[in-house]
């Protein structure tokens, strides 16, 4: 019966120490983390959420983020996604276009005073620079603003 004891705290310590052991491997040292983001490190397409929003705000540090607010339901929205799909690829990624649901993220609208969708805020240095471009009236309008990023 002892080794049988002696055999289950031998296997218990093992598995407290292989746990504790594990996330250690997982993850890189803290060092490696803080790098330096540079314009070919940020995505050219993101979805924002609450989890990620002041990463996506740290890289409009480094080029202008589009805040475009949306929502799966929205006609507009999805007339107006393509064309700024479009433009964000013919710019070669110059900008972020950043998503934002208001239905998944209703703190964001709130934050910005955002009350109408599709909603596009130009956002540099971390705060809101220039005009908004609320609702969508076609693509020639689209790509007058956002040439004036």
């Amino acid at each position: 019966m002892r080794q049988y004891r002696l055999a289950f705290a031998a296997l218990a310590a093992t598995m407290l120490l292989g746990g504790a052991a594990a996330p250690a491997l997982a993850s890189p040292p803290a060092a490696s983390q803080a790098t330096a983001t540079t314009a070919a490190d940020i995505p050219n397409v993101v979805d924002v959420t609450a989890a990620n929003y002041q990463q996506v705000m740290q890289w409009s540090h480094t080029k202008p983020v589009v805040l475009d607010f949306t929502a799966s339901w929205c006609y507009w929205c999805k007339k107006q996604d393509p064309y700024l799909r479009q433009y964000n690829t013919a710019d070669n990624g110059a900008w972020v276009l950043a998503k934002v649901d208001v239905d998944r993220n209703p703190d964001l609208a709130r934050r910005y005073g955002v009350r109408g969708i599709p909603a596009l805020l130009n956002i540099q240095n971390g705060t809101e620079a220039g005009s908004r471009h609320v609702g969508f009236d076609g693509p020639a309008s689209l790509r007058t603003w956002l040439n004036n990023l």
